[in-house]
């Protein structure tokens, strides 16, 4: 699993395998309502907690979709890598990058608030195609280091020739087993 700290903030949180595109994540009505802005390359989540905050970010690829107890929103999104070298989940100040760059050095990017973890955890390779994304905030105990509840993200990737969205638990935020895109 790849666990980063990450500084959320403007109150989204950006999955994306093409280049950064602010158009593709400028919220309308619609989207604002629903917290969710999807294009099959391209998401972009309200992180339900106002503000600036640090938080840990979850990171898995796995053959079986498992939601945790400790989740608040819980849903599938189908997600495309269309561009391995673009893959990465990202926040306004903080990127994680999901692909292996050996040219980086990894000290002057972490500086930037850019991480590599697949730069040095080998087991990980994310290929291009379709996916299940298991998007979870939950509250909690992100690590056994950790000792107090605190909001954290996981982001679950599942190979899947036809990945449907689909929302596992409603939510007090307006998501509900009904909703869709």
């Amino acid at each position: 699993m790849i666990k980063e700290n990450i500084l959320v903030s403007h109150n989204q949180i950006i999955i994306r395998s093409i280049p950064f595109d602010e158009d593709i994540q400028k919220w309308n009505e619609e989207s604002l309502e629903k917290g969710i802005i999807w294009n099959k390359n391209y998401v972009v989540l309200d992180p339900l907690v106002d503000d600036s905050f640090g938080c840990w970010f979850l990171i898995d690829k796995k053959e079986e979709l498992l939601p945790s107890e400790t989740s608040i929103r819980s849903a599938i999104i189908p997600f495309e890598i269309t561009n391995e070298t673009d893959f990465s989940i990202n926040t306004v100040s903080e990127s994680v990058k999901l692909y292996k760059d050996p040219a980086i050095t990894i000290e002057e990017e972490q500086s930037k608030g850019i991480y590599f973890p697949l730069n040095t955890l080998q087991s990980y390779r994310f290929e291009e195609g379709s996916y299940c994304m298991l998007f979870e905030i939950c509250m909690g105990k992100p690590t056994d280091e950790i000792e107090e509840d605190e909001v954290y993200y996981r982001f679950i990737f599942k190979k899947e020739a036809r990945p449907v969205f689909k929302v596992l638990k409603d939510d007090p935020y307006g998501w509900d087993t009904h909703f869709s895109l």
